[in-house]
């Protein structure tokens, strides 16, 4: 009998850890979402940005010269929260959660989908160096001269853009920077997908 009990007090324990892990990774996937929202926010918008440097289409840009220069010569990190899944993970709390679909779920999130996009991240950082010493050898003025000028924002990025159109080189970097964020943006769509995924096996958990 004592045995019994004990095997039945011991399964009640691990419904509540269950439970108390459930809540913890939801809390978490909110604070994912937002940030993730976030990225793919400013990801679409320095894409947008270069892209129409690249085409030289400046008409209805509303970006600002510094703007522009985060997306040509600098990049968006990702980098999304994970210290309640790493916690879980190294003292072995994730045992405790019973249906199969939510540990794949969890594992596509935190180990699958993110990786492409930091893949891709690390492919359009290697790119961001080399158009950065491009412009410091041959350009210094853009990252110099032309940000201290009294001149309206929509002058700035037009002599940027000029600049862009002769130089097939600069332009040939530019165009494999942006390949790497629009494929960023892919993976990313994806890791969205994971997180929605997720958070609905949660809820139904």
């Amino acid at each position: 009998m004592s045995f019994w009990f004990d095997n039945y007090q011991t399964s009640l324990d691990n419904l509540d850890r269950e439970k108390e892990i459930i809540s913890e990774l939801a809390t978490e996937l909110e604070i994912i979402e937002k940030s993730t929202l976030n990225r793919d926010s400013v990801f679409r918008y320095d894409s947008e940005n270069l892209k129409n440097i690249i085409d030289g289409v400046l008409k209805d840009s509303n970006f600002s010269y510094s703007e522009l220069l985060i997306a040509a010569t600098d990049y968006r990190g990702f980098g999304p929260s994970e210290e309640i899944y790493t916690s879980l993970k190294y003292d072995g709390g994730l045992k405790f959660i019973r249906n199969k679909k939510v540990k794949i779920a969890i594992e596509s999130l935190y180990k699958g989908t993110k990786y492409g996009v930091v893949a891709n991240m690390e492919d359009e950082i290697f790119v961001q160096k080399e158009i950065l010493k491009y412009i410091q050898f041959n350009y210094p003025g853009l990252l110099i001269d032309i940000g201290k000028m009294k001149i309206q924002e929509s002058k700035k990025i037009k002599i940027f853009s000029n600049i862009v159109q002769k130089d097939k080189t600069l332009k040939a970097l530019l165009v494999s920077k942006l390949r790497f964020m629009d494929s960023k943006l892919l993976f990313l769509q994806r890791y969205k997908n994971s997180l929605f995924e997720l958070k609905k096996l949660l809820k139904v958990s």
